[in-house]
């Protein structure tokens, strides 16, 4: 471990110069009376000195170590950052205050003997880098101190994965077997109807009551079970920032299109299914299908590698194919033409799509334009920005219409329970009756 090199206090040079002086008038003038106005401080600063050479630092003292309860912490959330230094000695620390994080102390100062905790509480999703952290280590007396300067604690705060208030049916499953109730029989717990006996039905599912009750042997006939494959696109070609006069917390697109992935992806994650990740803008790298715990921590740890640090336009890249009925969640604003025609590809394909609104509510609201506070930063080109996007928002219902009439359903994201009209929808439309083609 390194050394730091210490130097002595400002109390401690204080303590020699009065004590010196103190000796240096009393040889002076005559008066011994005044050798003990200084032999406190000369006793004291002995005292620390000694003290200081039987702790063996001779050349200075240790510096502490940083040690972080977890790397990985969930949005909301909170974790632990420990500087442990050598019993005995007085640290404190000073952590500059990270815009998305509370920190507990509040201010980011604290002082301990040895060993300092710093509770660090994520407000939002994403990469925290909590300092660099300044500490200072003294001695019990004040005598001797170092100053250190230590790297920053790297700190990455996954999204909030909320429990979905909606079903788990799916309109079309496509896999072998899972929780998803199918249309065609097969082996499952799900009763379809009870019919006569048939050479190759099993055994077990036989049922003694009708068979008791008719004379000829029956059985339980009952519907399969099966999984399916669920995509979810998301839309990051440009992050929507919330209006100026909107509250400071507020979401972007990109807030809102993270949460809803993680929560679409626990969501069926939950139920047995495949879950899969394609990002049209590029800042979310793709995610291959997979199931289970394991799936969910891959899906949220790309997603909080994401970075929001520009507002630029991104290129945007398309799906070109995907197996048809697979469940295909799109989180998107809606206002770019790629994202749009990537909803036209999906929907060719055959895949089932759900389109999830994923601007932020401030965004051309025109009931707040009347007593707003104005934007105000000096350029003449802002002076009808809330007028532009109010526009654009009514241009943008054009295609909320237009995708609703095609049959695509549009629901905007206002929390876990967003998807449940749509998927009870969805539910209710696959078991209606349909009419038979000739």
């Amino acid at each position: 471990m390194s050394v730091v090199h210490t130097r002595p206090t400002a109390a401690l040079v204080r303590a020699a110069v009065v004590s010196c002086g103190a000796l240096a008038l009393a040889v002076l003038l005559g008066r011994p009376a005044l050798v003990l106005v200084g032999l406190p401080l000369v006793v004291w600063a002995l005292v620390a000195v000694a003290a200081r050479l039987a702790r063996g630092e001779e050349g200075g003292v240790r510096p502490p170590r940083v040690l972080t309860g977890r790397g990985a912490v969930e949005e909301g959330g909170s974790t632990t950052i420990a500087l442990r230094g050598t019993p005995g000695l007085l640290t404190a620390a000073t952590v500059p205050l990270e815009p998305h994080a509370v920190l507990s102390p509040r201010n980011g100062a604290i002082a301990a003997d040895g060993e300092l905790r710093i509770r660090v509480e994520a407000r939002r999703w994403g990469r925290l880098r909590i300092g660099p952290v300044h500490t200072v280590v003294a001695d019990g007396l004040g005598a001797f101190r170092a100053q250190l300067t230590l790297p920053p604690v790297d700190l990455r705060a996954v999204p909030a994965s909320t429990v979905l208030d909606a079903p788990v049916e799916v309109p079309t499953p496509i896999g072998i077997s899972g929780m998803h109730l199918s249309r065609r029989r097969g082996d499952g717990t799900a009763l379809s109807e009870v019919r006569e006996f048939r050479p190759g039905d099993r055994l077990h599912r036989i049922n003694w009551r009708v068979t008791s009750r008719t004379g000829t042997l029956h059985t339980n006939a009952t519907f399969t079970e099966q999984d399916t494959d669920v995509l979810i696109v998301t839309d990051t070609i440009a992050d929507i920032v919330p209006a100026p006069w909107a509250d400071p917390g507020a979401p972007t697109s990109l807030d809102l299109s993270v949460r809803a992935t993680a929560a679409v992806a626990r969501h069926y994650l939950g139920a047995g299914d495949r879950v899969s990740l394609f990002d049209i803008g590029h800042l979310i790298g793709p995610v291959p299908a997979g199931t289970g715990p394991r799936q969910l921590r891959v899906l949220t740890d790309a997603l909080s590698r994401a970075a929001r640090d520009d507002g630029a336009l991104r290129p945007a890249r398309r799906l070109r194919t995907v197996r048809p009925g697979t469940l295909t969640v799109v989180c998107s604003p809606l206002l770019t033409k790629d994202a749009i025609e990537q909803i036209g590809v999906l929907v060719a394909h055959g895949a089932d799509v759900i389109v999830v609104d994923t601007l932020p509510p401030s965004i051309g609201d025109v009931s707040a334009l009347t007593g707003r506070a104005p934007r105000i930063d000096g350029r003449a080109s802002d002076r009808f920005w809330p007028e532009a996007w109010a526009l654009r928002r009514l241009l943008r219902e054009r295609t909320v219409r237009e995708l609703r009439e095609s049959g695509v359903p549009v629901t905007a994201w206002e929390g876990p329970s967003s998807l449940a009209p749509v998927l009870l929808s969805l539910s209710a439309a696959r078991s209606a009756p349909r009419r038979r083609r000739s």
